[in-house]
């Protein structure tokens, strides 16, 4: 009956319903029992958890919140719940307490839920676009000029190797020479030139040649965009990222077309 007595002016307290005379009796009450003031100020913390004006506005604000209110409705969630509930009923009903604390296991499953909630918004939170650029930017996909069964390598293949090694300013300068002097198999030459200057961190230099290549008549021109967009996403230049991979998705013969969807997705 005590404990009921309890809940009741817990909830009361809770909700601003007592008056004067009530809230300094129960305050003076919680200060002869322990329990009753643990159990009180278990219930605020609670409370201010899960405020329904917090969780309102935190609802509409955040983008993630279609997918844990679906996590939240799952079964396995539920029977969770049901688990804490059972059990905290379980271990706190024991006759070796001479005070009950069956009345716990509310407070105590809903703030197991939220905790699992708030890890479920870590979890599902938009990633940045400093922790996607390690999944997407692949520097390492470059052509090979390299023919085996030659006995001398020719300037591309030089290229390549220089690049290889990470010897970018020297792979940068025999680029150039050989950009200077040719007129086929530009592209691929630009491409390592591109790559060496992002390694360099070079990134306006290297933005410049990516979109060069995007602009020429070359088969494989639409290379230029996606390189620009790891540019764009290095650098942290949302704008000009949605920009470039909204011209790459216009297309789905465009290079690494289905990246730039699922990157435009990631970002927005």
């Amino acid at each position: 009956m005590e404990d009921f007595l309890w809940e009741l002016k817990t909830e009361r307290f809770l909700n601003g319903e007592l008056t004067s005379e009530e809230l300094l009796a129960f305050e003076q009450e919680q200060a002869t029992k322990p329990e009753l003031k643990e159990y009180v100020t278990l219930s605020v913390q609670l409370k201010q958890a899960l405020s329904e004006e917090d969780w309102y506005t935190h609802k509409n604000t955040s983008e993630q919140y279609t997918t844990v209110k679906k996590w939240y409705q799952e079964d396995d969630v539920l029977a969770f719940k049901e688990k804490i509930q059972q059990q905290a009923t379980k271990e706190f009903t024991t006759k070796e307490k001479t005070f009950s604390l069956s009345k716990y296991w509310i407070p105590i499953a809903a703030a197991c839920l939220l905790l699992l909630i708030t890890l479920v918004f870590q979890l599902t939170a938009q990633p940045t676009m400093k922790q996607l650029y390690p999944e997407y930017a692949t520097w390492n996909d470059t052509p090979s000029f390299i023919v085996l069964d030659q006995n001398t390598r020719n300037t591309k293949e030089q290229i390549e190797l220089l690049y290889t090694n990470e010897k970018y300013q020297e792979c940068i300068a025999v680029a150039d020479k050989f950009l200077n002097t040719s007129t086929t198999d530009r592209t691929n030459v630009m491409i390592y030139k591109g790559f060496s200057l992002v390694k360099l961190n070079q990134y306006t230099a290297a933005l410049v040649v990516f979109k060069t290549i995007s602009e020429s008549d070359a088969i494989d021109a639409s290379k230029g965009l996606w390189y620009m967009a790891l540019v764009y996403l290095k650098i942290e230049d949302k704008e000009n990222l949605q920009k470039t991979l909204q011209t790459i998705t216009a297309s789905d013969t465009n290079y690494k077309y289905e990246k730039a969807l699922e990157l435009m997705n990631a970002i927005q």
